[in-house]
This record gives C-alpha cells, sequence and structure tokens, in this order.
C-alpha cells in the first residue's frame, strides 16, 4: 500500500501557526532529595506539530477531499513536508553552500510520515480565504 502525499496543490503553513512540540523520551525518577535523576526512558515517541494554512474555497476544497478521501476522515496515514526544513540549502561547517558537480545548490528534501492528532480540522472565515488550522502526529 502507498501512502498518499500532501497535495502540492495547497500551500505552505504560515510561519506563526507552525509549531513543533517534542515528544518525551525520558524518565524521570525523583528522589526524596537532590535533584531528579533523568535516564533514557523509550526509544521511540511522536512529535506533535501544530500547523495552520489559509486556503482559497478551491483549497479548503481539495483539502477537504485529501481528508475525507485520501485519508479516511484522518484515520489513514500519509506523508507530509517537513516546512521546518525541507528545501533548506546544504552548508558546511564554515557556511558555505554544498554544490553538485554543476554548481547546484543542494537542498535538503525531508518527508515525514504522519497521522492527522487530536485536534481534527478547523476552519475560520478571513475576508475571502479560509484560515485552516490542525495537529499532526509525526510517526517514528
Amino acid at each position: 500500500m502507498t501512502l498518499p502525499s500532501w497535495p502540492t496543490d495547497l500551500p505552505e503553513p504560515v510561519g506563526d501557526g507552525f509549531r513543533i512540540a517534542r515528544g518525551e523520551r525520558r524518565r524521570r525518577s525523583q528522589g526524596d532529595q537532590g535533584p531528579p535523576r533523568m535516564r533514557r526512558g523509550i526509544s521511540k515517541s511522536v512529535d506533535q506539530v501544530q500547523m495552520s494554512i489559509v486556503v482559497s474555497h478551491n483549497e479548503r476544497a481539495r483539502f477537504e477531499r485529501f481528508y475525507r478521501e485520501e485519508t479516511s476522515e484522518g484515520a489513514l496515514p500519509f506523508l507530509m513536508p517537513d516546512w521546518s526544513r525541507n528545501g533548506d540549502y546544504l552548508t558546511m561547517a564554515d557556511g558555505t553552500f554544498l554544490t553538485d558537480a554543476a554548481g547546484n545548490r543542494l537542498t535538503m528534501a525531508v518527508t515525514w510520515p504522519c497521522l492527522f492528532g487530536d485536534q481534527l480540522p478547523t476552519y475560520a472565515a478571513i475576508g475571502g480565504h479560509w484560515q485552516l488550522s490542525f495537529v499532526v502526529t509525526v510517526l517514528p
């Protein structure tokens, strides 16, 4: 089974609505005295990403088709670009850009396997557009 991919015809999330919350991977033990002890707990946990995109009426319809049909109302996993890193140029330690043999800058291509999270998509009208907000869970 091939995972559906985030529609390329939808815009990237707006900056102030994009937040990544790391999943807790540590185990904490509090003794009677002194600071708590921390150790590695689980090797895999999930990160939560809150995002918001501003879409037109047609883009909203495209998102709804993706959500309802391609991910079965958010029940199926899908692939989504990591907008915090996807498309960034690769650089060396001194800040110079890495290039290929033709001199073209190399970019990162980062994709997450995701599920829609606990906060299901919400819509808010903004003039002739819609602000679409939702949370995705990044799978390990």
